[in-house]
């Protein structure tokens, strides 16, 4: 199978990677037996599943650079594609939106953050940062966000204490203020894609754009952005650890350390895929991933709204009524294999029910673009 188009083959394949990685681990086959690696870390920790969401937002930002670089210089265009971020930002808001409305139609308790509009607010402030800042000003925004970040977390004392736990910390008490409880997330008393939290989450990006500028740079070899690449991600890995002694890894919080420690895990994962693929053209049937890569928010949202109509389809049993993919769960994997292998493999089967419809898309060459 060809790629499609003139495109990074390794940025796809790894798109499509973290696509049916999140997949995989938002849709168990039974919620209740679930390998640790494919659980999110409850407050401080991070695990592989931790990781999915930072890399699509790595990625986000080198396909930035990829899509911006020729544009960046004309400062004439700036106005057309600033338009056009705040466009997709508005419309991934909306589409966010809508998901939550196929399973719950009430706007008086629709959550406002949530994955999509999180891509959407972190989409249009990194590509106003790439267009109007330099280079050498990006370290500066990051390091002043991640450290205000910590300060303001950390060091300011709530409610006379500076313990930062699940249910006392700025960030859930800035998005309570603004929202309310009603339009956040009724599964944690912080909402993991709130207000605050989206600042560092724009640090995650800028990664993305740094490595995204270093796969765009002329007049080096590609294994020379292959080892600045490997070298950049090991030095954030790093100074993640070191800064996680002051301020934990945290998802929820989406802390300091947790985007440098995740940003380095995505930046030498990505590496490793970019020597294997567009250097190396090691023969493998990478355009299976590629597949949810191409069209990788359409990939999610079907993976997001598929299971509503699934769960229509119900069978009766000793136990009651089992419905969606729990059928498969319930009444074949769990029955050969334990709890926990029955989830994973109900979840890549479900994976493959996504895959289906986007490799229609793929084979003919079509890309859904918001």
């Amino acid at each position: 199978m060809k790629p499609v188009k003139d495109r990074l083959q390794s940025l796809d394949v790894f798109r499509g990677l973290t696509i049916a990685s999140m997949i995989i681990v938002n849709t168990p086959g039974d919620g209740d037996h679930v390998f640790g690696p494919l659980k999110h870390s409850e407050w401080n920790g991070c695990t592989p599943t931790d990781l999915v969401f930072p890399c699509f937002i790595f990625m986000m930002g080198i396909s930035i650079v990829f899509a911006l670089q020729s544009k960046k210089a004309d400062p004439a265009k700036h106005r057309e594609i600033i338009i056009k971020a705040l466009k997709r930002m508005t419309l991934l808001i909306l589409i966010g939106c809508g998901i939550q409305l196929v399973y719950h139609f009430n706007f008086s308790t629709l959550r406002f953050p949530g994955v999509l509009p999180r891509l959407g607010f972190v989409y249009f402030l990194s590509t106003a940062i790439y267009l109007y800042i330099s280079q050498k000003g990006w370290k500066y925004i990051l390091g002043g966000i991640l450290l205000g970040y910590y300060a303001v977390v950390c060091l300011v004392p709530l409610q006379g204490s500076y313990a930062v736990t699940p249910t006392h910390n700025i960030v859930a008490v800035i998005d309570r203020f603004f929202l309310s409880q009603r339009h956040l997330a009724k599964f944690a008393y912080t909402d993991p894609c709130g207000i605050l939290s989206t600042l560092p989450a724009v640090c995650s990006a800028m990664i993305g754009l740094y490595a995204g500028t270093i796969l765009k740079e002329t007049g080096i070899s590609a294994k020379s952005k292959f080892a600045s690449l490997s070298v950049s991600g090991i030095l954030l890995i790093i100074a993640g650890v070191l800064f996680s002694l002051l301020f934990p890894l945290n998802k929820p919080l989406w802390s300091s350390s947790y985007v440098l420690f995740a940003g380095g895990i995505c930046m030498t994962a990505f590496a490793i895929c970019y020597l294997l693929i567009d250097i190396n053209n090691i023969k493998m049937p990478y355009w299976i991933f590629s597949v949810l890569g191409v069209n990788a928010i359409a990939s999610y949202v079907l993976s997001e709204v598929l299971p509503k109509p699934l769960s229509l389809i119900g069978v009766a049993t000793g136990h009651g009524k089992i419905s969606g993919i729990a059928i498969i769960n319930d009444l074949v994997f769990a029955k050969i294999v334990n709890p926990e292998w029955a989830s994973l493999i109900t979840a890549m089967v479900f994976t493959l029910i996504v895959w289906l419809p986007t490799y229609v898309l793929y084979k003919k060459r079509v890309i859904i673009k918001i």
